[in-house]
């Protein structure tokens, strides 16, 4: 984060299923462009190179961050 926005977002893999690991994958290398250079309250994730269900766990992931950055 840099002035309340984010500047950047690293995402580790850690699926051993080859499908969700692909899903993992694609999820990381699309995300950066949906989230670089927005306010943090403005980040809801639905969808992120066909993957939804990590968009689900990267919105709880946010969610935690706004708490804990209170």
């Amino acid at each position: 984060m840099a002035g309340g926005t984010i500047s950047a977002v690293d995402i580790t893999v850690h699926a051993n299923n080859p499908n969700t690991k692909e899903f993992q994958g694609q999820f990381k290398n699309g995300i950066a462009a949906q989230v670089v250079g927005k306010k943090l309250d403005e980040i809801n994730v639905s969808k992120v190179a066909g993957s939804s269900l990590t968009s689900q766990g990267f919105n709880k992931a946010v969610e935690t961050i706004k708490s804990e950055a209170k």
